[in-house]
């Protein structure tokens, strides 16, 4: 009898002792579970072995009772389902995996902002003030659980500001909606509208970065707007998006200044309506000569004049309009000049290495190699589909159905160029012998008096040109669509050097909703309310019938 009172006392403390280890297993990854742990789990192994040898003969007893046996095996099934439960408790919390099944992939960060994460090299203090319980204080946790799973050096801790009103006055938190505050030594950013991922990653960048670069943005010419951030014409939102990433924007007067890369890091040319002067050009390759980077989007049928100035960069723009042959692959009904491009018109090159979605040009002109140049290196980025050609009979109102192939370039027609500038001597920074390209009425423009040249910077190697044949890509109308903004983005950050923001960016404005109609609401109340209540009432009364016919 005493044998078998020590055999289940010593059941008892190997059982005690074999759960102690199984939460430590649960609370710690295998291979940091502190020694002691695994010891407790070896002292409830060893306990469990000898009660088996101290007290076999009354198991086997017990084995050959019917009851008994069943209840065995009842005991049994229950621990194998508890043993299965506790296995995958253990291996979700070791290996813990989230799926975002969403449309718009609300719940999964962007690359740019995981990217971002994984780079930093400072810690950051985020301090988030929301009413405790509310759905901001929820929406935010689980926003920044996507950012401390790339990186530990976002310190996040919440507050309310109810419960601690002397701090929340203490950092002047006036927002009902709730405030987020991130810090980097004397550097803060404040959040008080926003608190999404777009707003949270560029408060990142910027708290963390120590230059702000400079934009500057050619007007004068009826260029787009850099301030209208409201018209479909404007260019505001995509200096929005500039300025939110740490970038100052300013206008550039290229009559009133010859712009250097101490102001001007890079140069914005938008679209213009009307023809730059000669000196103008002129200018805008002194500053490429030493070492800016210049950004030209021309629209087709606008400036062939300008358009024609492409030739000192080695580029050259037709005097077309490209369109889509193919009829699987518009994007518009009825409009092949409308372009969409994929991961198959990319050439290889950092501004589109991380595009995967499409891009669109709503009215695009050829953009091609023309005659080389020395200390240039041109590089076409962009194409149009196999089916594509660019189409020079721009006085038929209607499109034809075909190319002309002695007329038109035919099949991968170039839309964006590149050119990095490795010997600025190569470069003609004078307007002389240009070559004169007419407009689509077949008029040679006649050139404007130049004006008095500036003094031109010093040349140095580095400068970088991109060449767009489509304006309206970064327009308020087109920039928040699909992937334009990541395409205009890039190109910025290409410019300067920042190699962490060539990446796929977070934009609300391609996020998914779900609108219901009245009948809708009606239909999905009434199945929650009435039909499946209704169903599981009927099939507990045929259950009732049933069994009292019997």
């Amino acid at each position: 009898m005493a044998m078998r009172v020590v055999g289940w006392l010593l059941a008892l403390v190997g059982f005690l002792c074999m759960l102690l280890t199984g939460v430590g297993w649960l609370i710690f990854t295998f291979d940091k579970t502190p020694a002691l742990v695994n010891a407790v789990g070896g002292v409830g192994v060893l306990c469990i072995g000898l009660w088996l040898l101290l007290d076999w003969k009354n198991l086997a007893a017990m084995g050959n009772d019917q009851t008994v046996g069943k209840s065995a095996l009842s005991g049994l099934i229950i621990l194998m389902v508890g043993a299965v439960g506790v296995g995958v408790n253990v291996m979700s919390f070791r290996y813990d995996k989230r799926w975002d099944l969403t449309e718009g992939k609300q719940f999964t960060l962007s690359q740019q902002s995981k990217d971002l994460a994984k780079a930093l090299d400072r810690e950051i203090d985020v301090q988030a003030f929301f009413q405790a319980g509310s759905p901001q204080e929820a929406n935010f946790k689980q926003l920044m659980q996507g950012y401390t799973d790339e990186t530990s050096l976002l310190k996040v801790s919440f507050h309310d500001p109810y419960s601690d009103p002397l701090l929340a006055e203490q950092m002047k938190i006036v927002s009902p909606n709730g405030t987020v505050i991130l810090k980097v030594g004397e550097n803060q950013q404040r959040l008080e509208t926003d608190f999404d991922e777009e707003a949270v990653t560029n408060a990142i960048v910027k708290v963390t970065s120590d230059t702000a670069h400079s934009v500057c943005v050619v007007q004068g010419h009826g260029e787009l707007d850099f301030r209208d951030d409201q018209t479909a014409q404007g260019f505001g939102v995509a200096m929005q998006r500039l300025e939110a990433q740490n970038y100052k924007t300013t206008e550039l007067n290229l009559l009133a200044s010859q712009p250097d890369t101490a102001a001007c890091e890079v140069v914005i040319l938008p679209a213009p309506r009307g023809e730059l002067l000669p000196e103008e050009r002129d200018r805008l390759a002194r500053y490429v000569a030493g070492g800016g980077g210049l950004i030209v989007m021309l629209d087709p049928l606008q400036t062939p004049e300008t358009a024609a100035d492409m030739a000192r960069y080695g580029v050259k723009l037709g005097n077309d309009v490209v369109v889509e042959g193919d009829p699987g692959r518009l994007i518009a009904a009825n409009d092949p000049t409308a372009l969409g491009l994929d991961a198959s018109s990319w050439d290889v090159h950092p501004v589109t290495q991380k595009l995967t979605g499409l891009v669109v040009l709503s009215l695009a002109r050829s953009v091609s190699k023309g005659e080389p140049v020395s200390g240039l290196n041109v590089q076409e980025i962009a194409h149009g589909s196999d089916s594509g050609w660019g189409e020079t009979k721009l006085d038929d109102p209607n499109v034809p159905s075909e190319p002309n192939p002695g007329e038109d370039l035919v099949g991968k027609v170039g839309l964006i160029a590149s050119i990095e500038v490795t010997d600025p001597t190569g470069l003609r920074t004078t307007s002389e012998s240009l070559p004169s390209v007419p407009d689509a009425s077949g008029t040679v423009p006649v050139a404007a008096t130049p004006v008095e040249p500036l003094p031109a910077p010093a040349a140095k190697a580095g400068g970088k040109v991109m060449v767009f044949g489509d304006g309206d890509f970064a327009s308020n109308l087109l920039v928040l669509k699909v992937q334009n903004q990541d395409l205009f983005l890039n190109t910025v950050a290409w410019m300067v050097g920042e190699k962490d923001q060539l990446a796929i960016r977070a934009n609300n404005a391609t996020k998914g909703k779900l609108e219901l109609t009245e009948l809708s609401v009606f239909g999905g109340g009434a199945l929650a309310l009435l039909v499946i209540p209704g169903l599981s009432v009927a099939g507990m009364i045929g259950t009732w019938l049933l069994r009292r016919g019997k």
